[in-house]
């Protein structure tokens, strides 16, 4: 297994539960680690923040770690797993 795990584009429409409350962004990218989340209003999330991502019906806790304009990048509290991954991708699992 790698050290740094590979980061996967995605346009996924998440809701981001925030200590100042909920609002729709988007994630650009996605890792068993961390996302990157777009669309983020402003004052709404700081770094160190911690929120819950909302997709697909499961609920990811993550730590804010860097933020910039409308941009901030998250570190997942527990690495996603692949299938967590694929389902946040919209991914079929072939059996």
């Amino acid at each position: 297994m790698p050290n740094r795990a590979l980061r996967l584009p995605t346009r996924a429409l998440v809701q981001v539960r925030a200590p100042m409350g909920l609002f729709d962004a988007t994630l650009g990218n996605v890792s068993a680690n961390g996302a990157r989340l777009l669309g983020v209003p402003d004052r709404m999330l700081r770094i160190g923040d911690f929120v819950a991502i909302l997709c697909v019906g499961h609920q990811h806790p993550a730590e804010v770690r860097w933020h910039f304009d409308d941009t901030c990048g998250l570190m997942f509290e527990e690495p996603l797993s692949e299938y967590q991954i694929e389902v946040i991708l919209g991914s079929r699992v072939l059996y």
